[in-house]
């Protein structure tokens, strides 16, 4: 009888760096969630390692948290890479078909998305990732398996996400320096995907947005595949920033007000601003006597939204910039799936649901049980998606129906090799 697996997924983000711990019996369609960990992440701007020794300290925080709760020792782990480095780029390769009878094998179809990953990247990236959209064959568009099929010419298109090499291989010294051995790398925004979609919004279409610290994610899904990504330079860090120089504050008082009192001018949950009456008026005012440190700091609350609305918008112009690339702006009904930290943002769905004109809902992770709800915050989006990217890995294709896979990702990966220093 095969024995459980024990998957565990790190998340170096620019806020928090985020543990989880998992079990996948072989008789059992989901991963038993056994512990989560979380701690501040203080060494890294944008996805990229700035200061070495206080990540490495910061995972470790994490780490102990997270054995703690599930009494296991983690040894190997996936590792999310995000930051605005990555890029990803179309490809496509041909082939001719290998067997007399003209059945198209397995072995085929690797030849095909090898040849389609054959691309010039200068010498200082690497690729993460090869996926497979679709396949041609003998001029036949849009195949999604040809596994089988009678043709003599097969084409493939993926698409070929890379990254900087200094860049992953510090962050994977960071968790080597713990005594963690690294499993895989996977592109954050995948990984998020297979935790907080379900396979019909990736088939109507979907947009999943996740919302950072120091960046942003944004992943475009239709009929399956994977139709776009990128990574954006705005994350709630810049709000705290905004709020930080308006108020002429400090960065964890800035972070204090935008926590306890920031919010979208589209928050349902606020009295809204202007409304008539002395009342009116005093609730539409905020006390921060108490959190800057000055009597009588009183300021309205349309002051603080303002600032809010500024960068929020400025997010969303880059996220319908995006989309117009692709040619789907306000045109995928599934919507927009939020998740990252700073999705807790009051106002922030429905301001998102007025500025792309397509329904929104807060992401929260599936696919998993046990301790499911101390992972329920969509924060831990991409940690939770790295446990059902490892179960794919490690215990073969006959998972990936039941946790929603990502197209081709599973079973054709380039992960990055030699990153010991």
């Amino acid at each position: 009888m095969a024995k459980p697996r024990l998957i565990s997924g790190i998340d170096i983000g620019n806020s928090q760096i985020k543990v989880a711990i998992a079990k996948m019996e072989p008789a059992r369609a989901r991963p038993d969630l056994l512990g989560i960990g979380s701690a501040p992440s203080n060494g890294l701007r944008r996805g990229m390692v700035v200061d070495m020794e206080e990540t490495i300290g910061n995972i470790r925080s994490a780490l102990q948290r997270a054995e703690a709760i599930s009494g296991i020792k983690v040894k190997r782990a996936y590792i999310a890479v995000s930051g605005l480095h990555i890029k990803n780029q179309t490809s496509r390769g041909v082939i001719a078909v290998s067997r007399a009878d003209n059945e198209i094998s397995q072995s085929d179809i690797d030849r095909v998305i090898q040849a389609a990953s054959v691309v010039s990247l200068p010498a200082n990236r690497e690729i993460v990732h090869v996926i497979p959209r679709n396949f041609i064959v003998d001029g036949t568009e849009n195949v999604k398996n040809p596994l089988g099929m009678k043709g003599v010419r097969l084409e493939a298109e993926v698409c070929i996400i890379d990254g900087l090499s200094p860049y992953l291989r510090n962050i994977v010294k960071c968790v080597n320096e713990n005594g963690i051995e690294v499993a895989g790398l996977v592109f954050a925004p995948l990984a998020a995907s297979l935790s907080v979609l379900d396979k019909n919004q990736r088939e109507y279409g979907v947009i999943h947005l996740d919302f950072g610290g120091g960046t942003s994610s944004l992943t475009v899904f239709e009929e399956a595949d994977l139709l776009h990504a990128a990574i954006l330079p705005v994350g709630s860090k810049h709000i705290t920033s905004d709020l930080a120089v308006a108020l002429r504050t400090s960065m964890d008082v800035a972070e204090r007000v935008k926590l306890e009192h920031g919010s979208t001018s589209v928050n349902e949950d606020s009295p809204r601003f202007g409304s008539g009456g002395a009342g009116g008026r005093r609730r539409d005012m905020i006390d921060l006597s108490s959190l800057i440190g000055e009597e009588k700091f009183v300021l309205p609350k349309k002051q603080l939204v303002r600032v809010v609305d500024a960068r929020t918008q400025e997010l969303l112009d880059l996220v319908s910039a995006e989309l117009k690339k692709v040619s789907r702006n306000g045109m995928l009904p599934a919507g927009v799936v939020v998740s990252g930290g700073g999705a807790n943002l009051p106002g922030l769905l429905p301001y998102i649901k007025d500025s792309l004109r397509l329904p929104v809902r807060l992401a929260r992770p599936m696919h998993l049980e046990g301790m499911v709800d101390a992972a329920a915050d969509p924060s831990f989006a991409v940690v939770t998606g790295l446990i059902l990217w490892g179960v794919e890995q490690e215990m073969g294709s006959d998972r990936k129906e039941s946790i929603g896979s990502v197209s081709g990702a599973g079973k054709f990966m380039g992960w990055l090799k030699n990153f010991m220093p």
